[in-house]
């Protein structure tokens, strides 16, 4: 590691992008499960449970919808993964940016706002726009290649094992694992396990077509060790 990133820098820096990231897919992947539980099946939202592996442990669906979009007390729900974000960021603020930092300021200022109301989820589409927003503003303004590819390791692996979770196709899986997992992974094979990165490598380039959940426990172990501090 560059003696100028610290260990604590570096670690805040990775879970900065992780929980940016599963905030955004979150947020997109729950709208149909919510949706479905209202409109056609009440218990659609168990199905999302199952999928991401979180507990199922609500009472229906309007208390699903508002225990996982905006109980702060519930470590799995969107609040409290935008409140990790934002906690991460402000002690790598210097790192990344006012500006950027202000967009995960800006999300919470809506969740919070909705959650007073218990909003529909479509009233935080904001958040996830201010999310892109976020990535957009780190493009513009981190100019350190070793923090970006950190910040971009974190979102990159986060994509990863959402998409795995929801059963994406092993052609998407694919992209996103080409598309920032090894190159940063290689960027920083300081702090990357470079048995885990090949090994998920393996795992997900002999897998095509439908994903139905086989073998998925494994690739995520590999995700989940692959960063090493």
């Amino acid at each position: 590691m560059n003696s100028s990133i610290s260990l604590t820098k570096a670690n805040r820096l990775f879970w900065l992008g992780r929980y940016v990231e599963r905030v955004y897919i979150s947020l997109n992947a729950v709208k149909k499960y919510i949706d479905a539980s209202i409109d056609k099946n009440g218990e659609a939202y168990r199905d999302y449970c199952k999928l991401i592996r979180i507990p199922d442990n609500y009472l229906s669906s309007k208390d699903f919808k508002r225990r996982y979009l905006y109980d702060k007390t519930n470590p799995f729900s969107i609040f409290s993964m935008l409140t990790n974000a934002f906690d991460n960021a402000i002690e790598v603020r210097n790192d990344i940016t006012s500006e950027s930092l202000s967009y995960i300021h800006l999300g919470l200022d809506v969740i919070s706002k909705c959650a007073i109301n218990n909003a529909k989820v479509s009233e935080l589409q904001p958040v996830a726009d201010y999310m892109m927003s976020f990535w957009g503003s780190i493009d513009e303004n981190v100019i350190e290649i070793r923090k970006m590819s950190i910040l971009r390791l974190g979102r990159r692996l986060e994509s990863l094992d959402m998409n795995i979770r929801l059963k994406t196709c092993w052609e998407r899986v694919n992209e996103i694992l080409k598309g920032g997992v090894l190159t940063n992974a290689d960027m920083l094979s300081s702090v990357t396990d470079a048995t885990q990165t090949e090994r998920l490598k393996t795992l997900i380039e002999s897998r095509s077509g439908e994903n139905d959940g086989t073998g998925n426990d494994e690739i995520l172990n590999c995700i989940n060790a692959l960063f090493k501090i």
